[in-house]
């Protein structure tokens, strides 16, 4: 089929949806919604788990690890982390990777007023690598980039960011999508931001944007999307590149960089990645055949698409097509991820978990033979998602002050001691789950489990001493902000203030008032430094340098 036919297509189903648009949900509706996150997010952390067995190694080596049992169910399995310098260490069942690690970094950075993604490009990102198991090329960068005083998340250009088009961005984008409220496109500007945090090729946005399109699909229909619905997703995201033109960082800062680097036009990288995208559908439906069994038919899957070639083994694009298919052609969830889990050679534990959390999203979908590890804090998240995906306002998880915050130097520093206790740099205080520490062979740092007081287990990396809490890296819990007493005037407006005097902002700031507040006073030194104070105090690093890049900008007319 031609682009443009595909394009034709697209704007038909686009004009039905447009019309047939479901009455809002009631309480049944709702209650089916929360159920569907809740077992999309066991089953993601289902496959992750039994994936990550099998995760680059061969035959031989997956019978090592699994004792010659069939990998179709969560075991125990020894691994060496750390590279050469590392040690073997056993991992308990249902234990996770970088998968669902990411994912649960990206569920924390979501709050009632969206995604915070300073939080989770400053924060998250440069904390993950102490307590990684496993992770590609271009998120580690990344995350180590971002860790730097002056990182912007819409600049994280390290050495080939524009060719990371991997699909460490897809595997952690489903947060976005369970906590949406309409489950057509409100996700795709959260899961555009979430992707250039560590990602620069446009395969890698747009396959993050594809699986959580897929997703989106599946919680609203109740089915994995078949080819056509994939290629109508397809057109949808193609069109969607004016999220990034216009967008008030990339659009100017990040796309800049980007062709600068490239030495491309992005629009130009943007639609061959959506013919890639297209191709790889019509590839994997005429792979999968008329077989009748799931994995003779993703056998062909494979094939087709180079799964198991070292160039394109975790495609952002590619994998995230394989586990639409595979879901697709499988009986049931369960068949998906072994499936999935079983291809030796592929990216087992990501296309298994992202076939996980389109099947578990789909209706019908059963829980887990047994339930991944930190599954009741799992079951946590998916409900303060699903009250997100309601419209309800939930308590956002407590970080320290971005504006404060420095990123631990090392993977090993970021264990620490707080209050006679133990913590790690940026999500709080832990307790040991045991004291044994799996030291490397030169003994300089080793590996420890501690549990997070919000319920997730760390083998973390540490060092034989550990320092102290940073004082800058406090974590504040929220606390009652104080009623102004009614009639009181504000501290930062004079008391001889004329009635066309600039009011102040309330609490809390949207970074388009705040410009449109200055320009409105630029020639009143108090209205901009009030302002400025403002964004300062309540917004992120990038509402304020957009505030001072528009005032830069209005001053030097």
């Amino acid at each position: 089929m031609t682009e443009a036919a595909h394009a034709e297509r697209g704007q038909v189903r686009l004009f039905a949806d447009a019309i047939e648009e479901p009455s809002a949900p009631g309480p049944s509706a709702a209650d089916a919604t929360a159920s569907r996150i809740r077992t999309s997010m066991l089953w993601a952390a289902y496959g992750d788990a039994l994936g990550f067995v099998s995760e680059l190694t061969d035959r031989k080596g997956l019978e090592r690890r699994t004792h010659g049992k069939p990998l179709d169910r969560l075991m125990a399995w020894r691994r060496r982390i750390g590279g050469r310098q590392g040690t073997d260490v056993e991992l308990p069942p249902g234990c996770w990777s970088d998968d669902t690690q990411l994912r649960m970094a990206v569920s924390r950075s979501l709050t009632s007023r969206g995604f915070d993604v300073e939080t989770f490009a400053r924060i998250e990102l440069p904390v993950w690598p102490s307590y990684s198991l496993g992770g590609g090329r271009a998120s580690k960068a990344a995350a180590k980039n971002l860790g730097k005083p002056r990182a912007l998340w819409y600049a994280n250009t390290f050495r080939g960011w524009v060719d990371a088009g991997g699909n460490g961005a897809a595997m952690r984008v489903q947060p976005h999508v369970w906590a949406s409220k309409d489950l057509l496109d409100d996700f795709l500007p959260a899961v555009i931001a979430d992707s250039v945090c560590t990602h620069g090729h446009p395969r890698a946005i747009v396959g993050a944007s594809f699986h959580a399109s897929t997703l989106a699909h599946c919680m609203r229909y109740g089915a994995v999307p078949d080819p056509d619905e994939c290629h109508h997703i397809a057109v949808r995201i193609g069109v969607s590149l004016p999220l990034i033109e216009t967008h008030q960082n990339l659009g100017s800062a990040w796309v800049g960089r980007w062709e600068d680097t490239a030495h491309a036009r992005f629009s130009d990288g943007w639609q061959m990645a959506i013919g890639e995208l297209h191709q790889a559908i019509d590839d994997a439906k005429a792979c999968s055949g008329r077989a009748s069994q799931a994995d003779v038919a993703y056998k062909g899957i494979v094939e087709c698409l180079g799964l198991s070639d070292a160039n394109q083994r975790g495609s952002g694009i590619l994998t995230t097509v394989a586990a639409a298919a595979v879901a697709a052609v499988a009986s049931d969830v369960h068949e998906a991820v072994v499936v999935a889990a079983n291809a030796v050679g592929t990216d087992t534990d990501t296309i298994a978990t992202m076939a996980g959390a389109l099947r578990g999203a789909c209706a019908g979908a059963d829980d887990p033979p047994e339930m991944p590890l930190d599954s009741d804090y799992l079951e946590s998240e998916a409900r303060r998602l699903a009250a997100l995906n309601r419209g309800e306002t939930v308590v956002a998880h407590a970080y320290p002050d971005v504006l404060t915050w420095t990123a631990p130097r090392a993977q090993a520093d970021a264990l620490v001691t707080s209050d006679g206790g133990l913590a790690v740099e940026g999500l709080g205080p832990v307790q040991e789950l045991a004291a044994d520490i799996a030291r490397a062979a030169s003994n300089d740092f080793g590996w420890q489990w501690v549990k997070t007081t919000f319920g997730q287990s760390l083998l973390i990396k540490r060092r034989p001493s550990l320092r102290e809490l940073s004082a800058g890296n406090k974590i504040d819990l929220p606390q009652a902000k104080p009623q102004r007493a009614a009639g009181r005037e504000s501290h930062s407006v004079r008391k001889d203030a004329s009635s066309s005097s600039p009011k102040p902002l309330d609490r809390g700031v949207c970074v388009d008032d705040a410009i449109d507040h200055a320009r409105k006073n630029i020639s009143e030194d108090d209205a901009l430094g009030y302002t400025v104070r403002r964004v300062a105090r309540d917004g992120t690093i990038a509402d304020l340098a957009a505030l001072v890049t528009a005032l830069r900008d209005d001053l030097r007319r």
